[in-house]
């Protein structure tokens, strides 16, 4: 069926939760590729003081385990992506440990499927097996590279050790990330020679959702890193780069995301940066 597909090795996507980066007291990020041409991405941050607000994550089509490094009450929980904006608190003087990865990544480890993870966290030792003493290297080592590589030896070789995901999950995930989402159910269908009906029940299998559902999220991940990384665009530069019929277009899906319009939302994390340093 697939001996006609060319693989998309070439595109350079990773999502990002701004507020992680912007409204933290230090952060600090390492993204690793791996050799399917995959993305980890490991991170850390700690806030100082409680939020006037709490910090809040937009969906990203990822999944996250996320370790509060706390001696006294740690905890580590494997967080599957929102589908909307969503609030989430997270206690100061606390240093948090965090390892991000795409769907690419198969997790036949993990006790629940794709789709339970979605918009949910659960406790990473529901998820897999694995000893307590590991976890607690893990939290209360003090160094960043020193987490990555107890991450990486302890746990991600369990997680990770798998990579079988069917040619039409690769091929289409690849796809829609060399695309920034901008491919639909039929032409996939067509590319890969299987019905939008199997499409759609192994993306809800390995990727937790919808094919189109999910386009959109990488669409909308790559309309706000334009928005917030890049300087003199238009929104025009923004609409024609990722595919959106029009302006009315780009705002409502920002709206179905984010519940703000792209400028309300660069207004938003601007204000909430002003009041951090005041």
């Amino acid at each position: 069926m697939l001996s006609i597909i060319q693989s998309f090795k070439n595109f350079d996507y990773f999502p990002f939760q701004p507020e992680f980066e912007t409204l933290t007291d230090y952060y600090i990020e390492y993204k690793q590729r791996n050799s399917d041409y995959s993305t980890t991405l490991f991170y850390q941050f700690k806030i100082n003081q409680d939020l006037m607000d709490p910090m809040s994550v937009i969906p990203d089509g990822c999944i996250d385990i996320l370790f509060y490094c706390d001696p006294v009450r740690p905890a580590a929980n494997v967080c599957g992506t929102v589908l909307k904006y969503k609030k989430i608190n997270f206690q100061a003087n606390c240093e948090y440990f965090g390892v991000r990865f795409l769907p690419k990544q198969e997790t036949q480890h993990f006790k629940y499927s794709m789709k339970e993870v979605i918009d949910c966290q659960i406790p990473l030792a529901d998820m897999i097996t694995i000893e307590p003493t590991i976890m607690e290297r893990l939290i209360n080592e003090q160094g960043f590279r020193g987490r990555i590589k107890l991450f990486k030896e302890e746990i991600g070789n369990n997680i990770f050790a798998c990579n079988d995901l069917p040619a039409i999950i690769d091929y289409s995930l690849n796809k829609i990330y060399s695309t920034k989402g901008n491919v639909n159910m039929n032409q996939l269908a067509v590319e890969t020679g299987y019905s939008t009906r199997y499409l759609r029940k192994q993306f809800d299998a390995h990727v937790g959702m919808p094919p189109k559902l999910f386009s959109q999220i990488v669409r909308f991940q790559n309309s706000l890193h334009m928005i917030l990384n890049k300087q003199f665009l238009t929104v025009w530069d923004v609409i024609n780069e990722n595919g959106f019929y029009d302006q009315s277009h780009l705002i409502n899906e920002f709206k179905k995301f984010g519940y703000l319009t792209p400028n309300k939302f660069m207004h938003t994390v601007s204000k909430k940066l002003s009041d951090q340093t005041n």
